[in-house]
């Protein structure tokens, strides 16, 4: 039994011990065919890697490349905008009124005389010259005043109305007036040119065209009689005529018209048309008067005569512009210059003369144009970098110097001031 059973353990040893190479030899069968499975896979993954890694580098340089030129365009794209966007702006300067005024002497061309200061050459000569006229007296020594007039009375009843003398009639802002005689008025008819007078005789008692109740008259026969004006009714003082200081005085007045009138003329003469600029003067302190009446005469009419020394001086305006144009650029502030100056802006009156010498001295005054010199910056350039459109418009407008301006953006398009103050250009305009 011993002997069996020993038997039989080493029966179950050697299949295990068979078991166990078999095991290991289908081990190592797998194992070779695993790697014979494999043999041939790797070189191929092995050349599919190396390719992968030429084609990896050709694709990094094509896109630095790309990306390269794709900069470089931009750049010059940046460089070419940057290069020609501009703006130009045309600035229309404004024009000022300036003004100046001076004393310019005339001397007589037959005066051998030398003035210092600014005189020119001319005529300055006397005109003797007389006139008289008669005038009617407005002063009164007032007896008595009235306030009268005319109207046409009307009835509109059915028959006769009479109206005695003094009759009431009463004025839309109820001025009182009276009839100056009776009056019969026939069954719807009228009564015209009906004299009337105010209650009271003063100046503020006058009323125009107007239509006149009757008081009197109950109110419904007010409707039907009434009285109308057609013309204004007048204040009138009634007394003798007699000659006022004011009479004298619009006397005088007149008279001095004349003589003006009458010295106008005598300018006209051949001799003073060589000259295109003639002036006179009669110096009221010069003129002599006579009246035949004193205030207080009670006369209708009266005479007054009058005669005076006046002056003619005539000289051409070529010779004073001269003058003028120093005068207008010696007030000139440093910027500006005179753009325009014609002869039609000078006024001239007397200031002074001297019949005896033949002198006359003449107030001028005269009108110019001023814009700025040639070169003044209006505009610094350094304020406008960066401007939007409508800023450029607001501080442009805000300008004193400037009348009007003209924007040109290069390229149209845009709307924004460069920001190289080298590529904003200003002109003034001419």
């Amino acid at each position: 039994m011993t002997g069996a059973k020993k038997q039989k353990e080493i029966n179950f040893a050697d299949i295990s011990e068979y078991s166990t190479k078999k095991s290991a030899k289908r081990t190592i069968g797998k194992k070779t065919k695993f790697f014979s499975s494999h043999k041939s896979k790797p070189n191929e993954k092995i050349k599919s890697k190396n390719m992968n890694n030429k084609s990896q580098p050709i694709s990094i340089y094509r896109k630095i490349s790309i990306t390269f030129v794709a900069l470089t365009i931009i750049l010059a794209l940046v460089v070419v905008y940057f290069s020609i966007v501009s703006v130009k702006i045309i600035i229309i300067p404004n024009k000022e009124r300036i003004n100046t005024d001076f004393i310019a002497t005339v001397i007589d061309k037959s005066a051998n005389q030398q003035i210092k200061g600014l005189s020119l050459t001319g005529l300055v000569e006397r005109a003797d010259i007389d006139i008289e006229q008669q005038f009617q007296t407005a002063g009164k020594e007032v007896k008595e005043a009235k306030v009268s007039g005319l109207v046409t009375i009307y009835n509109k009843r059915n028959s006769e109305q009479a109206l005695i003398k003094t009759t009431r009639l009463l004025s839309p802002d109820e001025k009182l007036y009276r009839l100056q005689e009776t009056v019969r008025v026939p069954a719807g008819g009228k009564v015209e040119n009906v004299a009337i007078y105010a209650d009271k005789a003063e100046k503020s008692m006058e009323v125009g065209a107007v239509k006149f109740t009757i008081p009197g008259l109950s109110p419904s026969a007010q409707e039907l009689v009434y009285a109308e004006s057609s013309e204004k009714t007048l204040y009138q003082e009634i007394g003798d005529a007699v000659v006022s200081e004011l009479d004298l005085a619009n006397a005088k007045e007149s008279l001095k018209n004349v003589l003006m009138e009458k010295l106008a003329k005598i300018s006209e003469d051949n001799k003073y048309q060589e000259y295109d600029n003639v002036i006179y003067n009669i110096d009221d302190s010069q003129i002599q008067y006579s009246s035949s009446a004193n205030v207080g005469d009670k006369i209708d009419k009266f005479t007054v005569s009058a005669k005076a020394q006046a002056a003619i001086v005539a000289f051409n305006t070529k010779d004073v512009e001269a003058v003028a144009k120093l005068k207008l650029e010696e007030s000139l502030p440093d910027d500006k210059q005179v753009s325009s100056f014609d002869e039609n802006n000078f006024t001239f009156a007397f200031d002074r003369y001297d019949l005896d010498s033949a002198i006359a001295d003449l107030k001028v005054e005269a009108v110019a144009q001023m814009i700025l010199k040639d070169g003044t910056d209006i505009i610094n350039p350094d304020k406008l970098v960066g401007l939007t459109r409508e800023q450029l418009d607001d501080y442009l407008s805000s300008l004193r110097e400037v009348a009007g301006y003209e924007i040109k953006f290069t390229p149209n398009w845009i709307s924004k001031v460069p920001g190289l103050v080298d590529h904003i250009k200003v002109e003034v305009a001419k």
